[in-house]
């Protein structure tokens, strides 16, 4: 589903990227993990085409992409049903003119998301962190990707809000969907994760998936992911 090969980036004097490579299978979810500076959102917004590389290269399969930021950002000026409109799969809705339909789905969505639906008819610039999030999510829900990159998915959400966004990921992979993940919080990547790619200086330096990252955890001293990485990452 996506195929990175020999990334590199440079800002100035900083190389942000200097050899990422790696390959994402359909119907998986991969976490990207790194400390702060690894090169994980640089990578993603050269995957997701908002960014160029200086050397190598990236392939994704034919499909919807969706995208949940660190920090989301709206148009300024539209109320969230506006916004949700435009983001709309009308394939999935049945057209143009199934509305009802089309607003039942947003319902549906905001539901599993604990979102209050009121807040539709506000713009989403207005909103907490938690709610932006959330929306955010639902945007993506609405689409309906057959991809779904997202960036420290978790912050500014409470826990009952990350248990419906694990739901979501488990849900997307269930129904054949891909899930790429870069996130700090290691023990919900290890509960929902197929496979981890670990970044470090801007270089892969794990690329595993669920059966060889185990291997990787049984030859370590730590019992869990945060040992395991947290020896990898060390000086």
């Amino acid at each position: 589903m996506i195929e990175a090969h020999k990334l590199a980036k440079r800002y100035g004097r900083v190389e942000a990227l200097q050899d990422v490579s790696f390959k994402i299978r359909k119907g998986t979810i991969t976490a990207m993990l790194g400390e702060n500076g690894a090169g994980k959102t640089t990578t993603l917004k050269i995957a997701l085409g908002f960014l160029r590389p200086d050397a190598g290269s990236v392939a994704i399969a034919p499909g919807r992409v969706g995208y949940v930021p660190d920090r989301p950002a709206f148009p300024a000026g539209l109320d969230g049903w506006t916004i949700l409109g435009l983001c709309r799969n009308r394939e999935r809705a049945g057209g143009e003119g199934n509305g009802r339909s089309f607003a039942a789905a947003v319902l549906g969505a905001s539901r599993s998301l604990l979102f209050d639906p009121g807040l539709l008819r506000r713009a989403p610039g207005a909103y907490s962190a938690g709610n932006a999030k959330k929306f955010a999510f639902l945007q993506n829900l609405v689409l309906a990707p057959d991809l779904l990159v997202a960036d420290e998915p978790y912050a500014a959400l409470d826990p009952p809000a990350v248990k419906c966004v694990r739901d979501i990921f488990c849900g997307l992979r269930d129904a054949g969907k891909t899930v790429l993940i870069s996130s700090h919080m290691l023990a919900e990547m290890e509960r929902i994760a197929d496979g981890f790619v670990v970044l470090r200086r801007g270089r892969t330096i794990v690329h595993a998936g669920l059966r060889e990252w185990r291997l990787l955890r049984a030859s370590r001293t730590g019992p869990d992911l945060e040992s395991v990485f947290l020896l990898l990452s060390g000086p």
